[in-house]
Parts: structure tokens; sequence; C-alpha cells
């Protein structure tokens, strides 16, 4: 039976006067496996990165996060439906656009690596609006990460420039990760 990845990336930058630091930001992301019309795994989560941070990047993490799941899952074999409304990531992994940014070039390569494990791929991109479910899970992730204060203003301080023993970085600060295997 065929496997289905949706996943969706979501990207909420940080006001300047809490990071001074260009593209700072929280990147979540939401994705769900179903196995015909059953959901078999999904997950959402963020990370915090201090500079550089976008939605782009959120959409590979996402992907690369569900990705990870499934191949953990030993699903390799299966012919997976990946979908996704990032026009660009699904036609960057289907070879038909380049990566130009160094930003992503990593992601989208440690992407590759993992699509490469499994046997039979069909990429397809989606409208926004068709990607609800794995939209919700990006949202109910950001909501997660700032319901705790004493976390969220822990979490911006370690990346604040302005405060001692802290710098913005490009290093991805894992925040918030929830697995669910049905």
């Amino acid at each position: 039976m065929t496997l289905t990845l949706y996943f969706d990336g979501l990207f909420m930058g940080i006001p300047k006067k809490n990071c001074p630091a260009h593209g700072a930001g929280f990147m979540c992301y939401g994705w769900i496996a179903w196995r015909g019309n059953r959901i078999i795994a999904r997950g959402h989560g963020g990370y915090l990165r201090g500079r550089d941070a976008s939605s782009n990047i959120a959409e590979y993490l996402a992907l690369i996060e569900g990705l990870e799941a499934l191949r953990d899952m030993g699903v390799e074999g299966e012919t997976l439906h990946i979908i996704g409304d990032a026009k660009s990531v699904i036609e960057q992994m289907e070879g038909v656009a380049s990566v130009h940014s160094d930003q992503i070039r990593p992601l989208h390569e440690k992407a590759q690596r993992i699509a490469a494990s499994f046997s039979n791929l069909k990429w397809r991109w989606i409208p926004r609006k068709h990607n609800r479910e794995a939209d919700a899970l990006t949202r109910r992730a950001l909501r997660q990460i700032r319901s705790n204060p004493g976390s969220y203003s822990a979490a911006l301080e370690a990346i604040n420039p302005a405060l001692p023993g802290s710098r913005p970085t490009r290093k991805f600060w894992p925040v918030l990760d929830l697995r669910i295997y049905c």
C-alpha cells in the first residue's frame, strides 16, 4: 500500500528589540504520514536560529523530520508520495530547480541523502489550503514553544548578541520535537 507524507514549515521572526541579528527566528515544522487512509505517524517541533532563519529552511526541516521518521519505521521499500505546499522545495527535490542559497544547500543535500534510501518516490506540490493538517501541526508547535514563558525567554537569551556569553549563530537550537507512531 502507498505511503503519503505531508509536510509543512513555518517561520516566525524574532523582533529586532529581542535579537538584533539578521534573520533570527523560530522555524517550526509539522508532518503527517499516511498508509492508505490511516495515519501511521505524525510529528511537530521547532528550532531556533540566531541568524539566517527562513520559511524555506523550516520547510526543509519538516521534510527531513518526516523522512527520518519514516526511515526509522523501516518502510524504505514502499512507494512514498511526498506532498508539500513549498513549490521551491518540491522542485528542488525533483531536480527541476537549482539550490542557490548557501543556507539551504546543506539541508537539501541531507534531504536528498535520506530520500535516496527510499526505493520509489513521487513528489507533488499542492496549494497551501490543501495542506491544512500539516500546517496545523506547525502552528501547534509554535503555540507550544510560546506557551512556556521561561523556556521561551531562555531560548531568546541564548541567541541575543547584546547579552554576555551569547552570540547570533547559524546553529539550529532544538526547542521542541514530538513524534507519534500510530
